[in-house]
């Protein structure tokens, strides 16, 4: 008897969760990804993901309300990753910098709970400024020690055709003792390899599809997009596409992720360290395709 088979799901611990940017992004990127559990504190991103799992949006889980108590040795054997959009301001060129000092960094429970939880893949997102602050150097080196297989990159959502830059640093790491053994740590990569440029897509094909917005400049796009997609609303400056678009949704704008940015990132990143010999990151890949 002929069955088709669905892929297992990849189970994901969500922290930092937000408006839930990296999630779908972590689906667009692996369809059978899924979040069970997320983990955030502010009361508004929460009401919002409570709504969308009422509505049937997003698979429901468990929210916690803080990171710093969150025990991740409940979800060991039951979960395969754990992503999140980490709080910038440790280390965005708008504050002071303090990384690691800084009473809002969360790394270091970031890393308890990836050590509780027994996660084999990871995902962090943050601003630029932490490749400059110490944070990344201090994530790459912290993962390494724990075994992780890692790779990152400045991606915009201008690569996928978004009228808007928001640059974002992604930091992806995947598990892979048995590949870590053979290869040595040489052959890991560098912070400086982070840099390299990581698109060579056609953007002006992307934002002919109208996947966002047109920009503030562009009349002709508005037109155009006003005449195409007239039910969305408000038509000038915001867009109901999906994410935070009124003003009292701006924190949540700001502190979010462009799914489709995010899922560009982890094809990206996952692919490279599959390059490199990753078993695990193969697996990924493979994953994706199958999607």
């Amino acid at each position: 008897m002929n069955a088709a088979l669905r892929p297992q799901p990849l189970n994901i611990i969500s922290v930092c969760t937000g408006g839930a940017g990296l999630d779908l992004g972590f689906e667009l990127a692996v369809p059978s990804s899924r979040s069970v559990c997320m983990v955030e504190r502010e009361a508004f991103a929460v009401a919002q993901l409570v709504s969308a799992m009422e509505a049937g949006l997003m698979v429901p889980a468990p929210i916690w309300s803080d990171a710093r108590s969150f025990d991740g040795r409940a979800w060991r054997g039951a979960v395969d990753g754990l992503i999140g959009g980490i709080p910038c301001q440790p280390h965005s060129l708008a504050g002071k910098r303090l990384a690691e000092e800084d009473e809002r960094d969360l790394w270091s429970d970031a890393r308890r709970i990836i050590v509780q939880s027994g996660a084999w893949l990871v995902l962090i997102e943050n601003v630029r400024g932490m490749l400059s602050s110490g944070g990344a150097e201090r994530v790459w080196r912290d993962l390494h020690r724990l075994g992780f297989e890692v790779e990152g990159g400045l991606f915009t959502a201008a690569e996928v055709g978004d009228s808007q830059e928001r640059e974002r640093f992604f930091v992806f790491a995947v598990a892979d003792a048995r590949c870590a053994r053979l290869q040595g740590d040489q052959q890991r990569g560098s912070l400086g390899e982070w840099l390299r440029p990581t698109s060579s897509r056609s953007v002006a094909e992307l934002r002919r599809t109208r996947l966002f917005p047109p920009g503030p400049d562009d009349l002709e796009g508005w037109r155009e997009f006003s005449s195409t997609a007239p039910h969305l609303e408000p038509e000038v400056c915001r867009v109901a596409d999906g994410m935070a678009h009124r003003l009292d949704e701006l924190r949540m704008l700001g502190n979010g992720v462009v799914p489709l940015q995010a899922a560009y990132a982890i094809r990206t990143l996952a692919t490279r360290l599959a390059a490199r010999g990753s078993a695990g990151a193969a697996r990924l890949v493979r994953m994706m395709e199958a999607g």
